[in-house]
């Protein structure tokens, strides 16, 4: 039996390529502690070009920021509805301390033949070598109540990730590297923008395990964001291409735009499709801490 994702959860992962989550404090700058995690081969080990302008953050700064994001999604004219990102807190998965991650995706009702469609994404998330990766990923489709209705679960242990449908194990994938369902690309992406590097981060979707390539350039250009409407803001591009296909003809390249700031913020996404492209633009921006 050949396990697939439903279009809407490969298009929230083009969407984690480039978006960026909030954190919560962990009470300290040290990393946090991860067992049974391979030393070599981390993920996105593939580099090269040097940094340009003010440094990057580093992952415990992002995490701490304690951010929420909104972000509206049009095709075109259409808006196609909402992603909410947040951290719900910490929780312990296989004796390891993690981030739990969440977004929230809601459709526009108004859209014809649509209705109300909202979908939960939840990932724990940790960090090697300050780097982020996740440890369980999992998706509960809120508007026909069936939770967890799709489960990767790493177990670095094993050497194995684990796919789930509604509960039942479908498949058992070789793991030799910290990787990720999608989400911590999120956090990834944010400690490179504005840099003159190449960078490759390995990802499991469509039962199988892709990659993203992402190239960052430490240019910037002038950005008008309706988070900050009074703010002349500077941005840094980066463009990409993601290993495997997606809904709606999607090509596999995609633009990502961030922030010249001490976070990196993401401020826009744009993931080509057969026709066009989908946007995906950051509108309101909260920073708690």
């Amino acid at each position: 039996m050949r396990y697939h994702l439903p279009a809407g959860l490969l298009l929230l992962v083009l969407f984690f390529l480039i978006l960026a989550v909030r954190g919560e404090n962990y009470g300290g700058s040290f990393p946090i502690a991860v067992s049974h995690v391979p030393e070599s081969e981390i993920a996105g080990d593939k580099s090269g070009g040097g940094m340009a302008g003010s440094p990057n953050p580093d992952i415990h700064q992002i995490i701490d920021a304690d951010e929420r994001f909104t972000y509206e999604v049009r095709y075109g004219f259409l808006r196609l509805g909402n992603v909410y990102v947040y951290l719900k807190g910490d929780t312990v998965h296989r004796d390891t301390e993690a981030v739990h991650m969440v977004t929230e995706m809601v459709s526009n009702r108004r859209i014809p033949l649509v209705g109300h469609r909202e979908h939960h994404y939840h990932n724990f998330m940790v960090v090697k070598d300050s780097l982020p990766y996740g440890l369980r990923f999992w998706h509960d489709s809120m508007h026909d109540d069936r939770m967890e209705r799709y489960l990767f679960d790493f177990d670095y242990e094993a050497g194995y990730v684990y796919s789930y449908e509604d509960g039942e194990l479908i498949d058992t994938l070789d793991l030799d590297q910290p990787a990720d369902g999608g989400p911590a690309v999120m956090y990834y992406s944010r400690l490179f923008a504005g840099t003159d590097q190449k960078r490759t981060y390995p990802i499991f979707i469509e039962h199988e395990q892709s990659e993203v390539r992402m190239n960052f350039s430490s240019e910037t250009i002038s950005y008008d964001s309706p988070a900050f409407p009074d703010k002349e803001i500077r941005a840094f591009s980066m463009d990409g291409f993601a290993g495997f296909d997606g809904p709606f003809g999607f090509s596999g390249d995609f633009t990502a735009y961030f922030m010249d700031d001490e976070l990196r913020i993401p401020l826009e996404a744009r993931v080509s499709i057969w026709v066009g492209s989908v946007r995906v633009r950051l509108t309101e921006y909260e920073r708690l801490n």
